[in-house]
């Protein structure tokens, strides 16, 4: 796996942001799971458990008699997850020995993070059970550019700065817009796609998200040479103004399965 952009930063911030991404994707996230039309009894897999909401949500639906297992390099922001039905393995996924395959796997923002992104998928693919599901959501950051009257804003050159960030670690801000491809190169059967633009005002749950963000990675978004503190300060105040409406990104989610045997 790749070097986490966050991972350097403090604990209670990283808590803080974690549940910011929480409280602006459930929703959706969840309205997705239920598309599989999940059973209790199920075996569940959760790769980046975050700060474990949806792990949560998980071990809700499948009750006593499934199984959650979640996968994440830190898993300290985990609550609640310590008994069953929940088996909670701290480590990079490629390295961790599952000892189970699974009715469904889940996994949000994870891929665009990663250099290994089609062993991860090829790992996946090998644990999920005939016939079972899997939903992925990855983000699109190069979106954020079709607003193109604000080309020569502080918030349009902060928006270059995290797509060159990324680029500057070797991976594809836009990596949403390959995704179904890459599931369909693995083998898996894709039954839906989506892709929904993140056109938010300021104090929006994404908005807060992304303004979070921008704090905590000014370091690394400045080191791209392509905007200023300056630019960071009126991107965050812009995010608290309810009156400011702008995209952030967008959001690919793909729900698939692996085909049966027969």
């Amino acid at each position: 796996m790749s070097q986490y952009i966050f991972d350097h930063k403090s604990e209670e911030q990283e808590f803080h942001r974690l549940q910011m991404v929480e409280a602006a994707n459930d929703a959706t996230t969840i309205a997705l799971l239920e598309e599989t039309e999940i059973q209790p009894g199920w075996h569940c897999l959760e790769l980046g458990t975050g700060a474990g909401s949806i792990l949560r949500w998980l071990g809700h639906r499948i009750g006593p008699s499934g199984l959650v297992v979640g996968v994440d390099k830190n898993t300290r922001y985990l609550q609640d997850t310590s008994a069953p039905p929940f088996q909670v393995y701290q480590g990079t996924f490629l390295d961790v020995a599952l000892p189970h395959t699974f009715d469904l796997i889940h996994g949000r923002y994870v891929l665009i993070h990663n250099h290994s992104d089609m062993d991860i998928l090829q790992k996946m693919f090998s644990l999920l059970k005939p016939g079972g599901w899997a939903v992925f959501e990855e983000p699109d950051f190069t979106s954020a550019k079709l607003q193109s009257d604000e080309v020569e804003s502080a918030q349009a050159r902060v928006n270059e700065a995290i797509c060159q960030m990324f680029l500057n670690a070797g991976l594809n801000p836009g990596y949403a817009l390959h995704l179904p491809s890459k599931l369909e190169h693995t083998g898996f059967h894709i039954v839906r796609a989506q892709s929904i633009m993140h056109l938010c005002p300021g104090q929006s749950a994404m908005a807060k998200v992304m303004s979070e963000s921008a704090r905590v990675l000014q370091q690394e978004y400045c080191g791209t040479g392509l905007c200023s503190t300056a630019d960071i300060q009126e991107y965050v105040r812009l995010a608290q103004d309810s009156t400011h409406w702008t995209i952030y990104h967008s959001t690919t989610s793909v729900i698939v399965r692996k085909p049966p045997l027969f």
